[in-house]
């Protein structure tokens, strides 16, 4: 349980930043601004899994 709630964490933040990022690539032309927010939401999905197995096993399981 305490994975997912890590993952779901990291996904949150990470995809505050993949928003604003792609906000700054609005400036520029809006289909490349969703271009690459698809590219930072998959790669968010992706980080956050291995950010939240790693936080898990390393700080959670072991404190148990």
């Amino acid at each position: 349980m305490a994975v997912i709630l890590i993952f779901v964490v990291f996904v949150i933040v990470g995809d505050s930043f993949a928003v604003g990022i792609s906000w700054l690539f609005e400036r520029i032309s809006e289909p490349v601004s969703l271009m690459v927010f698809f590219a930072l939401f998959i790669l968010v999905f992706w980080a956050a899994w291995r950010a939240a197995v790693f936080v898990t096993e390393r700080y959670v399981i072991r404190q148990s």
